[in-house]
């Protein structure tokens, strides 16, 4: 039997009977083609066009009137009105009657609590979520290992040390876990220098007019900068590039008592004591040192501490009150400074260099270590009726340096309340949100806004594509009865909406 040639274009017997097949298949395909299109047709579109609904004179083919009716203003009301003011105090005194520092046993016992609250009040969810990040801590069982300054004479002999622990100045302060003063990732050292300089608030305008102005040279010398105008940390980072081998930040009265004086402070008022130091942290950058980008989960891959990527603090870094700093600046020498770097200390503030006996010298012992902890986020959540798949988060941070009484347990006090009573009103089936409510309590916020952004690293695509709006409830009450908020743009009308609806009480 012959083979289709092509030069021939001969075709056997068998070959006619493949091209008939071909052709048979060809049409049982052209039929089912059109036996499926017309299905497509006949159940893809409606065969009947319902009624059409009519709101405001426009035509609504097929929409349920919950998706484009308004909220009911009577639930706002209700929601203000049975929000209770003892409950909110209530709440407060309980979150700020311990130390909770991130990454302690106080911190967790806080964020399982508001879980166990938001279960029990008719939340829909709740649930924590954790993350091993890296945290920083001082010694604080070893007198001898604990962080200080020292004033040493020609023979190393001690003429003035730093008190290890801030002065008790009321009862309610006696609490244990109290941690000592420190700056978060200071790095760890025990540095000694003939010279002390002082560099006004640490900017990079005041080491430009030091060197400009003076021959005072901060290369190898310990700097001492007050509190205020740029982050701490970058007080910090600004030392170090200038040649410091340690900085010490103190607290002058001229920045954090009224009118620079003394004789109005805590515990008679609520202006900075001499005793009282500002802990906080140093390092510039958000979220977990070891895992930027990427969210601190048990089985991520860690940067080390001392790489490039990690961006933590190389010199030593301490806080102190403006007691301690004025022991070390009336002890400077050296030209007095301009009239716009004084302070509100009763001394004559100087430049530095040699301090006022020869072969003195200062000494920074710093034993802050960093250590990987884990850290918990809180959340509780309300489904929302008609789009659940959008988001409104509320939330706000948990832990504190000590007790944290207005940064952060004010605002989660009123989170709580507030929480409270929208889940009792879904408990009992009155009401639903439109959309999802998320109520956010974030760990380790104050080393670097660690838990909030650990979180958004691990479902930012969910979150970009899903989230509304988030309202961050920080300090929710501080100083007097006027009102400070910031946000977005976007924001503005809903806030000034959200005010016009409170009621103003008499005093």
């Amino acid at each position: 039997m012959q083979e289709f040639n092509s030069t021939d274009g001969f075709v056997t017997k068998r070959g006619a009977h493949v091209r008939r097949n071909l052709l048979i298949s060809a049409l049982v395909c052209l039929v089912l083609g059109m036996a499926i299109g017309l299905l497509i047709g006949r159940f893809g579109t409606c065969p009947e066009q319902p009624e059409l609904d009519v709101k405001d004179g426009v035509f609504l083919p097929g929409i349920s009137e919950k998706i484009i009716q308004d909220g009911d203003p009577t639930i706002s009301d209700e929601i203000i009105n049975n929000i209770k003011s003892d409950n909110i105090r209530d709440y407060l005194r309980t979150l700020s009657e311990f130390p909770h520092l991130a990454g302690t046993d106080a911190d967790y016992r806080q964020a399982k609590e508001l879980h166990d609250f938001w279960k029990h009040e008719g939340l829909d969810e709740a649930y924590l979520t954790p993350y091993d990040v890296l945290l920083s801590y001082p010694n604080v069982t070893d007198d001898d290992m604990m962080n200080r300054i020292e004033l040493l004479d020609d023979t190393d002999g001690i003429v003035y040390q730093s008190p290890l622990r801030e002065a008790i100045l009321h009862p309610t302060e006696n609490k244990s876990d109290v941690v000592p003063p420190f700056n978060a990732y200071s790095a760890p050292g025990d540095v000694v220098s003939e010279r002390l300089a002082y560099v006004n608030y640490g900017r990079l305008e005041d080491y430009r007019w030091l060197k400009n102005n003076t021959s005072v040279d901060v290369t190898g010398a310990i700097v001492i900068v007050r509190y205020g105008k740029i982050f701490r940390g970058d007080k910090v980072h600004l030392a170090t590039l200038h040649g410091a081998i340690g900085i010490i930040i103190y607290s002058d009265p001229a920045d954090y008592t009224l009118d620079g004086s003394t004789s109005r402070v805590y515990p008679e008022d609520w202006w900075l004591p001499p005793s009282g130091t500002q802990r906080g942290t140093i390092y510039r950058g958000l979220g977990d040192p070891l895992t930027p980008g990427y969210p601190a989960t048990e089985t991520s891959y860690r940067y080390t501490e001392n790489s490039s990527e990690a961006q933590l603090p190389t010199i030593p870094a301490h806080p102190v009150g403006y007691g301690i700093g004025q022991n070390l600046l009336s002890a400077m020498a050296g030209e007095e400074v301009p009239a716009d770097w004084r302070g509100a200390l009763n001394i004559t503030y100087r430049l530095g260099g040699l301090l006022n006996t020869t072969g003195w010298k200062i000494r920074m012992f710093i034993s802050t270590k960093n250590a990987i902890r884990r850290t918990y986020n809180a959340f509780g959540i309300i489904r929302g009726a008609i789009e659940p798949d959008r988001y409104v988060l509320i939330g706000n941070h948990r832990d504190a340096w000590v007790f944290g009484a207005m940064d952060p347990s004010s605002g989660t006090a009123v989170m709580k309340e507030v929480s409270r009573v929208m889940g009792n009103l879904v408990q009992q089936g009155r009401w639903r949100p439109r959309r999802t409510v998320i109520f956010c309590s974030w760990g380790s916020e104050e080393y670097g806004l660690i838990g909030s952004n650990e979180w958004v690293e691990q479902y930012v695509k969910n979150l970009a594509a899903r989230s509304v709006a988030y309202v961050n409830l920080d300090t929710a009450v501080i100083g007097n009865f006027s009102l400070r908020a910031s946000g977005t743009p976007l924001m503005y009308q809903s806030i000034y909406h959200a005010t016009r609806q409170v009621q103003c009480l008499p005093f």
